[in-house]
């Protein structure tokens, strides 16, 4: 059977069911949390040398994509362990897609690092150029939009093409501002409360807001078939 993918519109509300979701999936497999903070920590290597910032950014996809496939088995009540976080390096299926993905997000963002390094020492010197941070919000936001989905709908949904993969993330922001405004305000009040515990409160906001995002995947996307004679309808 040959199926289309199709995008759905969530209600507002149901920002704030991702984040009740999320919550009670971290407390019910803490092991998630060890698995977000273990991919945090890979990614931030990148910052200590040039090299390892490429190494990092093409690694990100693989273990975003083994993060979700836990959530996805918590879900399940499969058992979780840390290996997971690297099955999808031992998988060739999404492998070469991953690369091309990594290699295209660093080749999207050269233009935003270059304008934000130009911009810097301006605001510094309170000489801001406001058509330049306009600039940098729309590219910010673009970008973001183009790769919010894209890990999963490769690893998930197994379409390789990265233009259909990148428009497919693009359409499910667009149809899904209302909702995704929602849980961006509250994850940026949960946030704020980072500076008033010395951090320590991120320790488990950053894994919940990462779960409860991924739970807006599971919403916005079905599989249905591409006949319409065929009534049947796959969640993804």
């Amino acid at each position: 059977m040959k199926l289309q993918l199709v995008i759905r519109r969530a209600p507002a509300k149901a920002g704030l069911d991702w984040l009740k979701q999320g919550w009670l999936l971290l407390r019910q497999h803490m092991l998630l949390l060890a698995m977000f903070w273990l991919m945090l920590v890979v990614s931030l290597l990148g910052l200590v040398h040039p090299l390892l910032a490429v190494v990092a950014a093409l690694l990100g996809p693989f273990l975003l994509a083994g993060f979700y496939d836990g959530i996805v088995r918590a879900q399940q009540q499969k058992p979780l362990s840390l290996d997971l976080l690297w099955q999808p390096l031992k998988e060739s299926s999404h492998r070469a897609a991953f690369i091309r993905l990594a290699g295209l997000n660093i080749l999207l963002s050269i233009p935003s690092q270059l304008l934000l390094a130009q911009q810097v020492p301006l605001w510094q010197t309170g000489e801001a150029d406001l058509l330049a941070l306009f600039a940098l919000v729309a590219m910010a936001s673009v970008n973001a939009m183009l790769f919010a989905y894209a890990v999963p709908v490769i690893y998930f949904l197994r379409e390789q093409r990265l233009w259909p993969v990148l428009q497919a993330s693009f359409m499910a922001c667009w149809r899904n501002v209302p909702a995704l405004t929602v849980f961006g305000i509250i994850s940026v009040l949960l946030a704020l409360t980072g500076p008033f515990t010395m951090l320590i409160s991120w320790i488990l906001i950053l894994p919940w807001l990462a779960i409860s995002f991924f739970l807006s995947f599971r919403e916005f996307f079905v599989l249905t078939p591409a006949r319409p004679d065929e009534a049947a309808v796959f969640e993804v």
